[in-house]
């Protein structure tokens, strides 16, 4: 009995933080003028208008991604890439991203879909930007638009910056996944709201085999959006898309906490940490009061080396501490404390 409940926890650990990690993560933080295809992106069609990475970066209260590295500019017309991360066909993906659309047009055209990991042809969960009487509507469809596009019933502005999260949810059977799509303008909710801004897309286009890249497109000249994508995340749950700590090595020898870099920093560093054993971990930001400011990690991790960004935007100078603690399923507890300085 004992045996078989030390089995069921750990493939529960397993289980949940697969599903609470982030899979991708894209800032963008290259050089501005960059080729993203210098950077693991990988063209696809298109000619002209290449893919360059763009300064500044987006920024939005409360998004983990906001204020880090750069952004990328999608113009009317020109080259399509994508870039690929581990593949999966189970389950529900939520991918998050910012955008800033400064010129719509009429018609729409698509600047965002996903991809399986064998094909280049298969876009499914196309976000299209759509012009209309006072600013653009965002659309999604399943397949092309002639299979079934759904249309925002709001209206949003341009030359403002939005975070836009699509959902794709696999579903047994055939031509049954389901897509939807939320956009904010304000506080991100903690949770998935009960209703989408997009809440399903009737289509008769097919599912995908799987997902396993992420695809930014340039459309038509005559269709086609101007603007800013940045900040992308895939996670499998929406906390995952809201929390920034990113699996990098599957193996780690000890446990670990390094000192965040840059610092001094202003306002974001990247915190390296490893744990030697399936188990709880929470890493939590105080100030010199020893007031809890922010929490970056409070999750079930396999063995594992991770890194988490900290974005400080919102907090004043000074010295602060982050304290890593794992209790291991074992009962085994380590933690550990460092000092960082924010100076702005």
């Amino acid at each position: 009995m004992k045996k078989f409940i030390y089995a069921f926890l750990f493939l529960f650990l397993a289980f949940g933080s697969a599903n609470s990690q982030t899979l991708f993560i894209e800032n963008f933080d290259y050089t501005a003028g960059d080729s993203i295809g210098a950077h693991g992106w990988v063209y696809n069609t298109g000619a002209v208008n290449p893919l360059l990475v763009t300064a500044p970066g987006l920024t939005y209260t409360g998004y983990p991604g906001s204020g880090v590295g750069n952004a990328l500019t999608l113009k009317s017309t020109g080259n399509d890439a994508y870039k690929g991360f581990v593949q999966d066909s189970v389950g529900t993906f939520y991918t998050a991203f910012m955008i800033r659309v400064d010129t719509s047009r009429a018609g729409g055209d698509y600047f965002f879909a996903m991809l399986p990991s064998n094909s280049t042809t298969f876009y499914t969960a196309r976000t299209y930007i759509s012009d209309t009487t006072g600013g653009f509507r965002i659309a999604l469809s399943k397949g092309t638009a002639a299979t079934g596009i759904a249309y925002s019933n709001a209206v949003y502005t341009r030359g403002t910056t939005y975070v836009v999260i699509v959902k794709y949810e696999f579903v047994s059977g055939t031509g049954n996944d389901n897509l939807s799509l939320y956009a904010f303008s304000g506080a991100i909710p903690p949770t998935e709201p009960g209703t989408a801004t997009i809440p399903s897309v009737t289509s008769t286009a097919n599912d995908l085999t799987n997902y396993g890249r992420v695809a930014v497109r340039q459309g038509s000249a005559t269709t086609a959006p101007y603007m800013i994508i940045d900040g992308f995340r895939v996670a499998k749950t929406w906390a995952g898309i809201m929390t920034s700590i990113e699996n990098t090595n599957t193996v780690a020898e000890s446990f670990k906490l390094s000192q965040n870099y840059p610092n001094p920093f202003n306002p974001t560093t990247n915190i390296k940490f490893s744990v030697p054993s399936n188990g709880n971990v929470t890493l939590k930001i105080y100030n010199t009061l020893g007031k809890e400011v922010s929490t970056l990690v409070n999750s079930q991790l396999t063995t594992g080396e991770y890194q988490v960004d900290f974005n400080a935007k919102n907090l004043t100078s000074g010295l602060y501490f982050y304290k890593l603690e794992f209790a291991g399923l074992n009962g085994n507890y380590i933690s550990d404390i460092k000092k960082m300085m924010l100076v702005k």
